[in-house]
């Protein structure tokens, strides 16, 4: 698979949560010579950390920036036909999920893959906003399709086609970006990426379902957008 993939983790300050993900990268199925571009701004130990735990990985490090920014720089550097955007603090409950999803891409001729979301440190409120959540998803992206950008598979000529991710939002640039695919070329595969209630805890149940009720209101408002304040969401 490393002459189809390339991996993009968009990182800044992660020291707490990269190794997790590089230890389940190392344990998915078939990614053996994989490219994975790490765009990183950290000015914590994370790059100590990623240096320690890379292991065999194929890992190298560009220019991180905020999130749309460290996206799309790492996507810049790929050669292959298929990108696919991992965050820094995922976890994954299957070992096939990266193999399973591009065969998935491959297999249906998709432009775009998503994943549901998992909580995994036991938080019973976090995983019911996951629920809760999922279920919305699955039913509003049957026209308007919503790969959340922890785990986004996509071509990489559809992606540079749509002029990848959009640098004039300071969040949700995943729901834009996904917005231009066809929902007929878009599918939620039968797996899992894991997150944990960080970001709830941060801006707490109501406040961070109200936040994501807002942003979908507020879909074709670009006054709304220009004047989001990032830092509620961005840890």
């Amino acid at each position: 698979m490393k002459y189809k993939l390339t991996i993009v983790i968009p990182c800044k300050n992660e020291e707490l949560y990269i190794s997790h993900l590089l230890s389940c990268l190392k344990r998915q199925e078939g990614i053996e010579g994989v490219r994975i571009i790490i765009a990183d701004k950290s000015d914590d130990n994370t790059l100590e950390v990623i240096e320690r735990c890379k292991g065999s990985l194929n890992v190298e490090i560009c220019q991180g920036g905020p999130v749309s920014e460290a996206k799309n720089n790492g996507a810049s550097l790929a050669t292959t036909d298929y990108l696919l955007f991992i965050d820094s603090d995922v976890r994954f409950f299957s070992d096939t999920v990266i193999f399973d999803t591009v065969k998935m891409l491959e297999e249906k001729q998709l432009d775009l893959i998503g994943l549901n979301i998992k909580c995994y440190d036991g938080n019973v409120l976090t995983q019911a906003g996951f629920v809760v959540f999922n279920f919305i998803n699955a039913i509003l992206s049957k026209f308007s399709p919503f790969a959340v950008g922890a785990y986004m598979l996509t071509r990489t000529n559809k992606f540079r086609e749509l002029g990848g991710f959009p640098n004039k939002y300071v969040t949700s640039e995943d729901f834009h970006l996904s917005r231009m695919y066809s929902a007929d070329k878009f599918a939620i595969a039968n797996h899992y990426f894991g997150q944990d209630s960080r970001r709830f805890r941060k801006m707490g149940y109501f406040g961070m379902t109200w936040y994501l009720i807002k942003n979908f209101i507020n879909r074709n408002n670009e006054s709304y957008w220009k004047n989001l304040d990032g830092n509620k969401y961005w840890l």
